[in-house]
């Protein structure tokens, strides 16, 4: 693909979603995206991780993946510079949280609270049991929903048979106020309750403000519902193999699954593209 001279603004920063795209099946780095993370950072490119994980989760990845620069967290919800100043920290209204737990309790559903650097669970059950294989570094608490009221959240997530994820979600959008809430998905057991300015394309966007950076100068690489807003957003965004329709959608480019290392395909089409746009 040819890009003209001067049309296009040189990437600087890169926006990875975690599961389902950084990570294959086994949840593990895929390693030739971990190899790549090299090539981006020779090329100018900064990578960051943008995930709907709470920052200890995701600085545990920093850490071993040799990253040091900021974290979009909690689905953007949560965003924090490299020398830990938070600039994003949106919490979740204090009816919607009353409102989604009245509804978990109805329905006899499994639930996760997040505050900024903690997870609680509302009780044990397979989902507490599936959650902690899945993010392994956390050990969260089990507390009452009394107590999760009382607390600062930054968003709740429903946990369930994916076939009934539809079900929760409808039956949500008629109880919450959506101008004080919003709805998202990230996996296909999860329904995620956060605050209306908590999407990772407001994150990306609060983050390259900071960092002093256009809209033109950033990209960002996705799979699942929760990361639309930041693929749209982006001024290059890609979309996994293995996303869904509607990522594909808006996406400006399709890269192989994740177990076929499309991150690493996404970062050299990108200092390709950077390459192109510089040698005119």
């Amino acid at each position: 693909m040819k890009y003209p001279s001067g049309f296009f603004m040189l990437t600087r920063l890169l926006a990875i979603d975690i599961d389902g795209t950084l990570l294959t099946g086994e949840r593990i780095p895929h390693p030739e995206n971990v190899a790549a993370f090299d090539r981006a950072a020779q090329a100018g490119i900064q990578v960051v991780l943008a995930s709907g994980r709470i920052a200890l989760s995701i600085r545990d990845f920093n850490q071993k993946l040799g990253l040091n620069g900021p974290m979009i967290c909690c689905n953007g919800g949560h965003v924090q510079l490299a020398n830990g100043e938070d600039i994003v920290h949106a919490t979740l209204d204090q009816d919607a949280v009353d409102i989604t737990l009245a509804y978990v309790a109805e329905a006899g559903v499994h639930v996760n609270a997040y505050t900024k650097d903690l997870l609680y669970f509302n009780g044990e059950s397979q989902w507490a049991e599936m959650y902690r294989q899945r993010v392994r570094i956390i050990r969260p608490d089990v507390v009452s929903s009394d107590e999760i009221r009382k607390m600062n959240l930054l968003k709740l997530i429903l946990i369930d048979e994916p076939k009934n994820i539809p079900i929760h979600r409808r039956e949500m959008e008629k109880r919450l106020n959506l101008k004080s809430a919003a709805l998202t998905e990230s996996e296909p057991e999860y329904l995620e309750v956060l605050s209306p300015n908590a999407n990772k394309g407001l994150g990306l966007k609060a983050l390259s403000e900071a960092l002093g950076l256009q809209q033109g100068e950033t990209a960002a690489i996705g799979d699942y519902l929760n990361d639309i807003e930041m693929i749209q957003w982006a001024g290059v965004g890609a979309a996994m193999g293995n996303a869904l329709p509607e990522v594909k959608q808006a996406a400006n480019l399709v890269v192989p699954t994740n177990e076929e290392a499309g991150v690493a395909f996404f970062i050299d089409h990108l200092i390709e593209r950077n390459r192109q746009a510089s040698s005119g």
